[in-house]
């Protein structure tokens, strides 16, 4: 009986081990895929913004 019981703790346990580790993996998945869409934004953002000063300068002084 016992060791019966003991199967069972430790089936359960280590369902509880598997699960906790897909939970962490798929928030490791999360946080990557958010860190990747921040770095894309950012990189679009600074092209956006480094374009857009070069035609304001090129505006201005065409219009002197």
């Amino acid at each position: 009986m016992e060791r019966n019981n003991d199967k069972k703790d430790n089936s359960f346990i280590e369902k509880n081990i598997l699960t906790f580790e897909q939970k962490k993996e798929e928030e490791k998945e999360e946080l990557l895929n958010k860190l990747i869409v921040r770095i894309i934004v950012s990189i679009t953002l600074k092209e956006y913004y480094e374009t857009c000063d070069k035609i304001s300068k090129i505006q201005s002084t065409g219009t002197k």
